[in-house]
């Protein structure tokens, strides 16, 4: 592992790059493909960073509280436990949701526009987290086990790597899709892509995250917060996805 080089954290520099990223490729999407001034488009990212940051400090104080059963208070606290994936989405979501619907912009193209750089922001940041060593997986015995710095002696599931790899292949595949449906002009004000990065995002948090240490839940199955925020990710996205298809079929039939 190499968590820092010069005395700069890589953690905070492929996080940094990843968000960066996002952020520019959104806005861009949603101006060049979706329909939206630039002002809009800056508008509603500007309102889904703030609550994905917020929902990430939130998650990752929850989860230290179930880790380690003390609730401790105060601001700094916030600050030092560190930040969880699942309840970012949710709140970056439900706050570029809000802004959308409050200025009357369609939320579905906007949340097409945003669904593969927020792909390939999860395929970029989690090699910070690998080379950090943080968000390790469970002791195995594997060949894919990786020696962290904080387990020298015990080989772990390269978690991180993993993610970054559905990330990846999550991206390339709504890339596809999206190409798909402007070469034969079914790009509508219904969301599609989105929908659907939240439900195999959804699925790949559920299933992979028992390769990661429990929180400390001892109730509905023991899930971690992690997998509790991918089941209301894949519900989100096939009812989504759902009235999407609904919707489009009877516009069809109307027309």
């Amino acid at each position: 592992m190499y968590p820092s080089i010069w005395g700069i954290e890589l953690y905070y520099v492929f996080w940094g790059a990843a968000l960066c990223g996002m952020i520019w490729r959104t806005e861009c999407r949603a101006v060049r493909k979706y329909g939206f001034t630039g002002g809009d488009a800056r508008s509603v990212v500007a309102w889904s960073m703030s609550g994905a940051f917020i929902g990430a400090m939130a998650g990752g104080y929850i989860n230290n509280v179930t880790a380690s059963g003390e609730w401790a208070c105060g601001f700094s606290t916030l600050f030092n436990t560190g930040l969880s994936s699942g309840p970012a989405f949710i709140a970056g979501g439900l706050s570029g949701f809000y802004k959308l619907r409050r200025h009357g912009l369609p939320v579905g193209r906007f949340a097409d526009a945003a669904a593969i750089p927020v792909a390939f922001m999860i395929f970029v940041g989690r090699w910070g987290c690998f080379l950090q060593g943080c968000c390790a997986g469970l002791p195995t015995n594997s060949p894919f086990g990786v020696r962290f710095p904080f387990s020298p002696d015990v080989p772990r599931w390269p978690s991180q790597i993993f993610e970054s790899a559905a990330g990846l292949a999550i991206g390339l595949l709504l890339a596809a899709m999206e190409r798909y449906r402007f070469a034969r002009g079914r790009n509508t004000n219904g969301a599609v892509l989105l929908p659907i990065f939240l439900a195999l995002y959804g699925l790949y948090r559920i299933f992979f995250d028992f390769l990661r240490p429990r929180n400390g839940f001892s109730y509905f199955f023991a899930l971690s917060i992690a997998q509790y925020s991918g089941i209301i990710a894949v519900v989100t996205g096939i009812f989504w996805l759902a009235g999407t298809y609904f919707s489009a079929s009877k516009n069809r039939g109307e027309s």
